[in-house]
């Protein structure tokens, strides 16, 4: 029996996971695929709390201090190079000025860059476009294909989690002993507590639930290119859409 069974291995329950392991619980993660296969790999990896609202900066910005807390033990991909927002025109040159004001009332370290800081800092920028920028030294990138293999394998080898994949949970109640889940292979699991973290499934499997919530699902359309040779991104950039 487990203190904890984690329903779902993408960032979300890992985390949960995590965090009940460091209390000293025997926790599972049951996955229902070999491994995540949703937005936890399929993101930008940018761990960017400069742009919330200042409720969810506060959760971003703990985001932050634990991946950094965790690279500090043991590599899963996070590279603290900061993020920057690029103006292109007064408009948004304005906006970020406005964003600077505000995380600095955050105590949220932040510095507006000229336009040659801008071409200095990043090469590769076209000078016809770069007007002004927002350079936020504290925020960091995520390997995304990387970060949650490695942060399993952390919990496994130095923390004790049982990571059980392939197996699809079909009920969950509970019972005097505690949660009793079942698997469609008809494997029994028992805990005295269960997270469901089942990402977009959510919506389906839990539809009163979700229209009683005030979540809104998303979806961003992301694209990716070929490597680009004898070039490295410094970091997260941001530009026009982002900035408004």
């Amino acid at each position: 029996m487990y203190d904890l069974i984690v329903v779902g291995s993408g960032v979300l329950g890992t985390f949960h996971a995590y965090h009940a392991l460091k209390k000293g619980f025997r926790v599972a993660i049951i996955e229902k695929d070999k491994m995540p296969k949703g937005a936890t790999i399929q993101n930008f990896g940018q761990v960017v709390p400069s742009g919330m609202d200042t409720k969810w900066q506060g959760y971003g910005r703990e985001s932050l201090a634990i991946y950094k807390e965790i690279q500090s033990q043991f590599d899963i991909s996070i590279r603290q190079k900061g993020s920057v927002y690029l103006a292109s025109n007064e408009e948004e040159i304005q906006l970020i000025e406005e964003l600077s004001e505000i995380n600095q009332s955050n105590n949220y370290e932040s510095h507006l860059l000229t336009k040659d800081q801008c071409l200095d800092k990043y090469p590769g920028l076209r000078s016809d476009y770069v007007k002004a920028g927002l350079f936020f030294p504290e925020e960091v990138t995520v390997e995304p294909r990387t970060m949650i293999y490695r942060l399993h394998e952390l919990m496994i080898q130095n923390m004790g989690l049982k990571l059980i994949p392939n197996t699809t949970i079909v009920n969950c109640e509970s019972t005097s002993n505690g949660v009793s889940l079942l698997s469609a292979a008809n494997e029994s699991f028992l805990a005295k507590k269960v997270i469901i973290c089942n990402g977009s499934e959510f919506k389906n499997l839990f539809p009163t639930l979700f229209y009683e919530s005030d979540l809104v699902v998303s979806k961003l359309q992301m694209l990716q290119t070929k490597p680009q040779k004898n070039y490295t991104l410094n970091g997260s950039i941001l530009t026009g859409l982002s900035i408004r």
